[in-house]
């Protein structure tokens, strides 16, 4: 055997070696994070999440609040009047001795001092707004409990496209490493043939302008990764300087069903759409509290209190005289006429309703489009994932149909260069297209209803 046909021997079984056997550093790096867990993560640490959470809390204090205005309401209340000029009266003249028909006389009634203490109860008996608000705040617990469900769905989806986008980004990386290892062997093998003046010096610059090429797109590569775990880390409320791997295997293999299917669309699972009717309860409850202005309101009141009056401040002798006085009651109010304020406000309400109606139904035609549109994307990515699948594999046979022909000095170089770039971008598209199967089917979720069954 020659020592140009050794040569390419060796190259021939350093690509081989290469395409069938993982490189030590891939075998040893231990992945940490799969999807599952990025999410139960970011459903842990989520602000959102935690200020929909407080959002609950306040929501089921205003329900206490409003239930507590119904509760008697107990006051203890203190006067203490000190007129340093006693107010004057004006009083028919001779009413409190002689004096002048006709006249007026002018008197100082009352005296300098005054202290009182008492306790004041009013208790509600009847208000229709009582009642309807203490519905609708109740209702505005579940509508906030809604909410943070909803929310949930929301870190659920945007954590898995962050997470998926980033393991793109990685396969892509992966398969550009192997390609760079490729040609860097190949450059070695290149470099000794050129010394030895068994192959051109333009061959191997050749393949150093491609090395500088991926090199750069690996840099470039890295960058993003780098941002997208950035993004990912943010979303899961994890601080930037965590340090972890993701778990690429799986959304490979194990993440990727060979059929996939749904249920028909249930709208009733959409909670944006429950998010809207319930926001058409609480209008109802709205409009009916408006109205309930114009209702009448019947409120029972008692108040108990001790009086003492005096020339001086002299509250604190045991000679003292109190007086104690007890008051018992109904207060009725019922409004007659407010100026069309009552009405102009139910109105309102009326007009927001219409514009929710709207909202609603716009809300469920687009539930329909999107639900429409997962379900093609995903069987349109199915098919496309075949494709590819043959592409890549008759990428591969050229590959190393070049590579024989090459060894046989049949095929020049520029051919295996070639075919290595084509086999490099089928690997490349084939792994894209893996990753937006898997996106396609949580679009499917997310559109159905059913995001949260990624972590069951």
């Amino acid at each position: 055997m020659t020592k140009n046909q050794l040569l390419i021997v060796l190259f021939i079984w350093s690509v081989e070696s290469f395409m069938y056997f993982p490189a030590k550093s891939q075998i040893i790096q231990s992945d940490s994070l799969n999807l599952k867990d990025a999410i139960e993560l970011g459903l842990e640490n989520s602000r959102e999440l935690k200020k929909a959470v407080l959002d609950e809390e306040s929501a089921e204090l205003l329900k206490k609040e409003v239930r507590g205005s119904g509760l008697p309401q107990l006051n203890a209340y203190g006067n203490y009047n000190n007129f340093i000029e006693v107010y004057p009266q004006a009083v028919p003249s001779g009413l409190f001795g002689p004096g002048t028909p006709g006249e007026v006389d002018v008197i100082a009634l009352g005296v300098p001092q005054s202290l009182q203490a008492g306790i004041q109860a009013n208790q509600l008996l009847y208000s229709s707004s009582f009642f309807i608000g203490l519905k609708a705040a109740k209702t505005s617990e579940e509508f906030y409990r809604l909410l943070s469900s909803q929310s949930e769905e929301e870190v659920i989806y945007d954590i898995s496209m962050a997470f998926l986008g980033t393991v793109q980004l990685s396969l892509h990386r992966e398969n550009l490493l192997a390609n760079i290892d490729q040609l860097t062997g190949l450059e070695k093998i290149v470099t000794a043939q050129v010394e030895n003046d068994l192959a051109r010096s333009v061959d191997l610059k050749r393949i150093k302008v491609s090395l500088s090429s991926l090199n750069s797109e690996l840099e470039n590569l890295d960058v993003s990764i780098f941002q997208n775990k950035s993004y990912l880390k943010l979303l899961m409320g994890v601080p930037q300087e965590t340090d972890f791997e993701l778990k690429k295997s799986e959304i490979i293999s194990e993440m990727l069903p060979l059929t996939y299917s749904v249920d028909r669309l249930d709208l009733t699972e959409r909670k944006d759409l429950q998010v809207l009717e319930m926001q058409s309860t609480l209008l109802d409850f709205e409009y009916k509290n408006t109205k309930a202005n114009l209702h009448p309101n019947l409120v029972a009141f008692a108040d108990y209190n001790t009086n003492s009056f005096a020339t001086e401040f002299d509250y604190l002798s045991e000679s003292k005289n109190w007086y104690q006085g007890f008051l018992i009651g109904l207060k009725l109010q019922v409004p007659l006429f407010d100026g069309f304020v009552t009405r102009s406000k139910a109105q309102q309400v009326k007009v927001k309703k219409l514009q929710l109606q709207q909202d609603y139904s716009l809300a469920k035609d687009a539930a329909r489009m999107e639900y429409d549109n997962a379900n093609k994307k995903y069987y349109n990515s199915i098919r496309t994932l075949k494709s590819l699948e043959e592409n890549l594999s008759l990428a591969n046979e050229v590959l190393d149909e070049t590579q024989l022909l090459y060894k046989e000095s049949l095929s020049p170089l520029t051919e295996v260069l070639d075919a290595e770039s084509a086999q490099r971008q089928a690997r490349t598209n084939y792994n894209n297209q893996i990753v937006q199967v898997k996106i396609a089917q949580i679009e499917i979720l997310k559109s159905t209803g059913k995001i949260k069954e990624i972590i069951l």
